[in-house]
């Protein structure tokens, strides 16, 4: 019974998806568009826009590219015209969608996060400002000063060592080191997630483990089965309603993507560096990627591998 209603719930996803992309305006794959119009599609479809605050990274955990990509040598800032120039075109269309600070960084490792969550909070009293770390450089200080920036939600994860993810001891281990450290109060829901109580934000703890079967393959740059075995046929709407821009001011094709990997260089979509370039302008100019995205038959690029959100595949519906 259990298979028959994974079926029956992958099912109902693939039509509600295809029901959704077939009530899409043709206007989002056209890349031509005025950038008035596409500035209404932004306010209309977008509800993620996620960013790095700079490069760095002090992790290099074998499921993410930073294991092979030189995220640790030298932390570069995003540079603040185009931080303001992000921030600028949410105010434009008064955006209540989620930002998100996440992607290949540390959003932590660097004081700066804090004066740039506070420019967002006064300037979109409507956006839910995220910040998804590692949690490695909180202390006792951190989670007062990301109150006092108006941070709405905090999203940590507690890597334990390769292999002892789920080990009770490992587990009980980390759990108090990190109250040590950090001083907070955690609820838990079960072993691997917790709560983080005495605090306006929306804070969690995780565990996360994950394995070669389950994770993306990063836009094809993770050597793990899936890579040599699965293509993608399934459409994808993140270019629909997600904008991600890099430390480095590249707008890219998605969340997977990076541009900082050279076989990833056709997933660069703009450049926000460019004067009188910005994110209406970035978001106009996926629509060739999404038109690609949105038709039927097998995908190319960085999309060859990817089996994120691919509901019609029991073995590939894992989003890391």
């Amino acid at each position: 019974m259990s298979a028959i209603r994974g079926w029956l719930a992958r099912t109902g996803n693939v039509l509600t998806k295809a029901a959704f992309v077939n009530l899409l305006p043709p206007q989002l794959v056209d890349d031509k568009l005025p950038i008035e119009q596409a500035r209404d599609l932004f306010a209309r479809f977008v509800d993620q826009v996620e960013i790095e605050n700079h490069n760095f990274c002090n992790r290099i955990c074998w499921f993410c590219p930073n294991s092979f990509i030189d995220r640790r040598t030298r932390l570069q800032l995003m540079k603040d015209d185009v931080f303001e120039k992000i921030v600028a075109g949410l105010v434009e269309v008064d955006y209540d969608g989620n930002l998100t600070w996440s992607r290949y960084h540390e959003a932590l490792a660097d004081h700066s996060i804090f004066e740039r969550i506070a420019f967002a909070r006064r300037s979109l009293p409507r956006a839910t400002l995220v910040v998804i770390s590692n949690g490695d450089y909180m202390d006792r200080s951190t989670l007062p000063q990301l109150e006092e920036a108006g941070v709405d939600r905090l999203i940590l994860d507690l890597y334990l060592p390769d292999g002892k993810e789920r080990d009770r001891a490992a587990i009980a281990k980390g759990v108090r080191q990190f109250r040590r450290r950090t001083g907070l109060s955690l609820e838990a829901g079960s072993e691997v997630d917790y709560t983080i109580t005495g605090t306006r934000l929306k804070a969690t703890l995780e565990i996360p483990c994950y394995t070669k079967e389950a994770i993306s393959t990063r836009g094809g740059l993770l050597e793990v089965p899936k890579r040599a075995t699965y293509r993608r046929h399934a459409v994808c709407l993140a270019p629909v309603r997600h904008v991600v821009i890099d430390y480095n001011g590249r707008g890219m094709l998605c969340c997977q993507t990076r541009s900082d990997a050279s076989e990833h260089e056709n997933a660069i979509i703009g450049d926000l560096n460019r004067p009188g370039y910005g994110l209406f302008h970035l978001y106009r100019d996926l629509g060739a990627a999404r038109r690609a995205l949105l038709t039927p038959g097998e995908k190319s690029g960085a999309c060859r591998s990817c089996d994120v959100r691919d509901d019609r595949s029991e073995e590939h519906t894992s989003e890391l």
